[in-house]
């Protein structure tokens, strides 16, 4: 028999928290199923009233058929044996495939929750838990919540009738045997559940050395060009050998401690035998005990031992699969630092004339200030441009009008209603966005371009793919529409995604256009593309425009200066040219080619 050890986090990342408190936060999801439980729990019983049976059955053989040489009554006690044996084999087949039912609705539903509000947080839960570690975290959680209604609860459940129900069947057949029996279960108990812990802490160690090991050969592996040129193979090889030499250590001494327990509790159990054989011997001999006791003694005594070494660890795992559970209701605990408003459509001012951003300040928690006192306005149907160096806080101006975050100081209004008293989606509805960095998914190219939403005809496709002049990736991507596109849009160049990705927002015929470094990914064709494609769209909407290359704004109606989080500098192109400020500055550099030396 061997433990299994799921240590996927450190015990200083579990939150100590009631596990009784814990499971009244998972009833509801359990309780459309409690019916289901609830037969399971029946089914472990029987099946465990099977199990406990068979002894009895054996000593019946062993006392009264074999002695009375009845081949009928041996026959049909053999038969009993295996209908009872059976019998418990179905209820516990059963049982599992109940519970396992269970679990897997229970953590569907959960993770599902799970996920839709992650969906409805803002982009400052996802700074502080990144997406890699977050869902690997929120699948690790979610199978030990599985596990805690399919496997956790009814081994639990096992052992508790295993332990109590051998120890009363014993105690009812010899009161004197089962006495010593339990004066030498107690240590065994005992001595469990420190030596259970020094195993968990072991195996944590190799887990961890492993991982050292695989992160090093993968890192290694991928560098082997690198190492060859600069003669550090060696240096590799070294540490890969201390390593495996950690690894090799804390396996052996884990491997030692197993055994050496397994081996310890094979020897109790021997000595519990002889035990009984000892304390039986004077009854056989008068006979006060009969020889079937004594060897369903022996049997029980085998069944025992093992469920009391595994209610421990079994008590362990509900606590960790409880501490699972908290992390995931702490997730649906998190609040969005984006509410949602009150405002509905019929609220919004159609023929709005201008945003305003009013003595916006904002950072980030604990973090310094990105943006100071920053004022300016944006016309209905004008091009505003954003320019200055990286860091300045033009990106965190977009994520601000955005809704992706909230001012922490100062407002964004839309003929003098804060958008923050507008619901999300009607705000945001009237947005389109095109980002520096594009995301792709896994699916057709139609797909992508709608983002999955329905009803938008082939023909609106098309036509959006017209606007910008692409409709020559059509071609490229077999298939069309239709075509498929990797995760990520591996499968196609990074001016093709940029393509993909500003076609949605020409898709989407949104009222105010945001375009984040939207030509900072692309070649210089697909750039003057895309420019021609800007100045169709933005002729008859509001946009608002990040750049770094200069030649894409110069038309642009104000083009804004960010510095260090200030507006440094505001202007049309040709009045902060003659400012002979920043702005100068940078127009001469990426413009010309000119230094300001």
């Amino acid at each position: 028999m061997h433990i299994h050890f799921d240590d996927t986090y450190d015990d200083s990342s579990i939150r100590k928290t009631s596990t009784f408190g814990v499971l009244r936060k998972i009833y509801p999801f359990l309780k459309p199923h409690k019916k289901s439980f609830a037969i399971a729990t029946v089914l472990l019983f029987l099946s465990v009233a099977g199990e406990l049976a068979g002894p009895l059955i054996l000593r019946m053989v062993i006392d009264t058929a074999i002695p009375d040489k009845s081949v009928r009554d041996i026959v049909f006690y053999s038969l009993l044996f295996a209908g009872t044996f059976s019998f418990a084999m179905a209820m516990s087949y059963l049982q599992v495939m109940i519970t396992t039912k269970v679990g897997l609705s229970v953590v569907r539903d959960l993770k599902e929750k799970v996920f839709r509000h992650m969906l409805s947080l803002s982009l400052s839960f996802f700074d502080k838990n990144p997406t890699g570690k977050l869902m690997a975290r929120v699948e690790s959680d979610s199978e030990r919540v599985r596990m805690l209604f399919s496997d956790v609860s009814m081994a639990l459940l096992r052992n508790m009738a295993m332990v109590f129900g051998t120890l009363g069947i014993m105690f009812a057949a010899d009161a004197e045997i089962t006495k010593w029996i339990i004066i030498l279960l107690l240590p065994v108990a005992l001595v469990t559940v420190p030596v259970l812990k020094k195993m968990r802490k072991l195996y944590r160690k190799v887990r961890s050395a492993y991982a050292r090991i695989s992160g090093f050969i993968a890192e290694y592996v991928r560098s082997v060009p690198v190492l060859q040129v600069f003669g550090a193979t060696g240096m590799a090889s070294l540490k890969i050998h201390v390593e495996g030499e950690r690894f090799l250590d804390r396996e052996v001494k884990a491997y030692f401690w197993e055994y050496g327990f397994w081996s310890f509790l094979g020897s109790c159990e021997i000595l519990a035998v002889i035990v009984i054989l000892l304390s039986g011997r004077a009854g056989v001999i008068t006979g006060a005990v009969s020889i079937g006791t004594v060897v369903m003694f022996v049997e029980y005594t085998r069944r025992l031992f093992g469920p009391v070494v595994m209610f421990s660890e079994t008590l362990n795992m509900v606590q960790r699969a409880a501490a699972s559970a908290e992390r995931l209701f702490d997730i649906l605990a998190t609040e969005t630092l984006t509410p949602d408003g009150h405002l509905d459509d019929g609220d919004f001012p159609e023929e709005w004339k201008e945003i305003r951003f009013e003595g916006i300040w904002f950072r980030y928690p604990e973090g310094k200030w990105v943006l100071k006192n920053v004022n300016f306005s944006v016309a209905r149907g004008s091009m505003v441009a954003l320019v200055g160096s990286s860091g300045g806080g033009k990106s965190t101006i977009v994520s601000l009008l955005m809704r992706f975050y909230e001012p922490t100081e100062g407002r964004i209004t839309i003929d003098g209603i804060d958008i923050r008293e507008f619901r999300l989606n009607v705000w945001r509805n009237r947005l389109g966005l095109v980002l520096q960095n594009v995301n792709l998914f896994s699916g057709t190219l139609s797909e992508n371009l709608t983002v999955f939403r329905e009803g938008i005809s082939a023909a609106s496709q098309i036509k959006a793919l017209k606007i910008i002049e692409a409709e020559d990736i059509l071609e490229v991507i077999p298939g069309g529409l239709g075509g498929s596109i990797s995760e990520g849009g591996l499968n196609i160049s990074m001016g093709q995604r940029q393509i993909i990705n500003y076609a949605r927002a020409v898709l989407k015929e949104p009222e105010i256009l945001v375009l984040d470094e939207a030509t900072s990914s692309v070649d210089p064709g697909t750039e003057k593309r895309i420019q021609r494609s800007t100045d169709l769209i933005v002729r008859n909407r509001t946009a608002l425009v990040v750049a770094h290359r200069l030649s894409t704004v110069t038309h642009a109606s104000k083009i804004l200066v960010v510095q260090h989080g200030v507006i440094a500098e505001e202007g049309t192109h040709e009045d902060l040219l003659r400012h002979e400020g920043i702005y100068a500055g940078l127009c001469r550099l990426q413009l010309l080619g000119v230094s300001n030396a």
